[in-house]
């Protein structure tokens, strides 16, 4: 009978086991991740970090050196603050997406809804922006959309 419970207990360890890894590993936390670190560099000010986590569609769109200049002016310099937090919500799996008019669409990419809280010169707001993961050589890379 002992032998048995022990069965059992050991087979429901090892199936939630299984079960975690799985979830942890899952194509969504794996873009969310993605996400994350993104925004972990950009709230450091290390952003030559965030902009290699662009798709390479990204990083043709926008200058490395362009970026790094006007992505920290627009934080201290427009917004009037140094630094802010973030919050990842919704994420959605889609299918069939494209980054704007001209591009092609992507089979997969996960959209994460991403609200940066600021305090600053002008106010505490929260700026909302739905970010893209797709998986790139086996790496998640970033996207925005510029769809009209």
């Amino acid at each position: 009978m002992k032998k048995g419970i022990v069965l059992v207990a050991t087979g429901v360890v090892l199936i939630t086991i299984i079960v975690l890894l799985f979830q942890l590993f899952s194509p969504k936390n794996q873009a969310e991740r993605a996400v994350e670190n993104f925004y972990e560099y950009e709230q450091a000010g290390v952003y030559s970090l965030s902009w290699e986590l662009f798709h390479p569609f990204m990083q043709e769109k926008m200058d490395k050196t362009e970026y790094l200049q006007v992505r920290g002016e627009l934080f201290m310099g427009y917004l009037g603050t140094e630094d802010f937090s973030f919050s990842l919500e919704k994420t959605k799996k889609l299918k069939d997406w494209a980054m704007d008019e001209t591009s092609n669409s992507f089979a997969v990419v996960y959209r994460v809804q991403v609200n940066q809280q600021f305090k600053g010169d002008f106010g505490n707001f929260t700026i909302v922006q739905y970010v893209y993961a797709t998986e790139v050589d086996g790496q998640w890379r970033i996207l925005w959309n510029y769809n009209g």
